[in-house]
C-alpha cells in the first residue's frame, strides 16, 4: 500500500465526468463544489495483499493527521492495474475488476476504521474525473510518501526502516 498524504490550508474539487469503471455516483454529486479546510488529503494505492496491513495504515494515517492537526482527512482511493506474474513462475494474469473491488474494499475498510476511531474522513468517489484546487500548508513536511509492505522486507534490508509491532515493513519519504 502506497499512501501519498498532502497536508492542505484549504482543499476543492469538483467531479466532472465518470471515467471507466467510476462507482455510482448521485447526479446532483457531479458539478457540485467540496471543500475542506485544515485537511490531510491522501492518496492511497491498493495493491494485492494490502488488506494484511489495514492496521498498521490505520495507526499511520491517525499519527499523521495528528502531527498535522488535521480537520478532516480526504481519502482518493487509487487502484493500479492488476499484473501479470507469469516472470515470477506465477500462473493467469489477475483479473483487473476483481483487483479494484479488492482495493475499493480495503479503502472503504480504512475510512471505516479510522471514523471508529473518532476521525471525520470524506471518501471521494472512485473513478471520477475530477478539478481540484490544493493549497499545501506550510511547515518542514506539507508532503509524505509512506510504502506499507505485507511481506517481510528481505533479510538483508531487514533493519532499514521496520516499525516495531508490524508484521509487514514500512517506509516513508517526506518531501
Amino acid at each position: 500500500m502506497r499512501i501519498v498524504s498532502s497536508a492542505c490550508h484549504l482543499f476543492e474539487y469538483e467531479v466532472t465526468a465518470a471515467g471507466p469503471c467510476a462507482v455510482a455516483l448521485d447526479p446532483a454529486a457531479v458539478r457540485a463544489r467540496k471543500m475542506f479546510v485544515d485537511c490531510l488529503v491522501l492518496q492511497i494505492a491498493v495493491e494485492p495483499g494490502d488488506a494484511a496491513v489495514l492496521p498498521a495504515a490505520v495507526e499511520v494515517v491517525k499519527t499523521i493527521a495528528l502531527h498535522n492537526d488535521a480537520g478532516y482527512i480526504v481519502v482518493e482511493s487509487v487502484a493500479p492495474w492488476a499484473r501479470n506474474d507469469r516472470r515470477a513462475g506465477g500462473g493467469a494474469p489477475d483479473d483487473v475488476l476483481t483487483g479494484l473491488a479488492d482495493a475499493l474494499d480495503v479503502v472503504s475498510e480504512l475510512t471505516e476504521r479510522l471514523e471508529e476511531r473518532g476521525e471525520l474522513v470524506h471518501l471521494m468517489p472512485f473513478g471520477w474525473n475530477t478539478i481540484r484546487f490544493t493549497e499545501l500548508a506550510g511547515g518542514s513536511r506539507p508532503r509524505r510518501v509512506t510504502r506499507l509492505n505485507p511481506a517481510p522486507l528481505p533479510a538483508d534490508r531487514s533493519r532499514l526502516s521496520r516499525a516495531p509491532r508490524m508484521a509487514g515493513s514500512c517506509r516513508s519519504l517526506s518531501y
